[in-house]
């Protein structure tokens, strides 16, 4: 839990505009006519769907089992996605150079733009993309909880305590879309 000021910031997942705005989950401001606070926010929460995807997509590449639906009970899949993380963070750890080695993964270049890794080559070449599509998963109704929650999250992010020194370069360098 991140302290901002008076509010206290849940631990949340991140999602896009398919999910429903939660207290728990936590989605991008939509529209095209942000404020600049909002669109720090959105630019935060891209970064972190960005970072997310690249790990996934690593161990789909690394990891046959992760590129179609796990076929297993519960525990079974619990226990499997348990030993594939704890082995790529050894190996990460233990041998980085092998199993991960340069150009492999996603990378941020000098103006922000994603300069993709050989792991999306490795998924492509095998017909999978180790994540598949969802349709809406349900009504996009907030409450007003989950509205305040991601209010308070934009304004960690602005605050001096939470932004990161490059964020208002990136927002307002040029029209890219987040």
């Amino acid at each position: 839990m991140v302290n901002q000021n008076a509010a206290t910031l849940p631990y949340t997942l991140v999602g896009d505009d398919i999910f429903p705005l939660k207290t728990w989950l936590m989605k991008p401001y939509p529209g095209k006519s942000l404020t600049l606070h909002k669109r720090i926010y959105n630019y935060r929460l891209s970064r972190a769907r960005r970072t997310i995807e690249n790990t996934f997509g690593i161990l789909a590449a690394k990891w046959r089992i992760f590129r179609r639906p796990i076929r297993a009970s519960p525990e079974n899949v619990e226990r499997i996605i348990k030993a594939c993380v704890c082995l790529h963070n050894y190996l990460r750890l233990m041998d980085n150079a092998s199993y991960t080695p340069s150009g492999f993964v996603d990378k941020e270049g000098e103006n922000g733009e994603i300069i993709p890794g050989d792991w999306r080559n490795t998924l492509a070449s095998s017909g999978s993309t180790g994540l598949q599509s969802l349709s809406n998963v349900s009504g996009n109704r907030y409450c007003f909880d989950a509205v305040q929650t991601r209010d308070n999250f934009a304004i960690y992010f602005n605050s001096v305590d939470g932004q990161v020194p490059w964020q208002v370069n990136h927002v307002t360098q040029d029209s890219r879309t987040l």
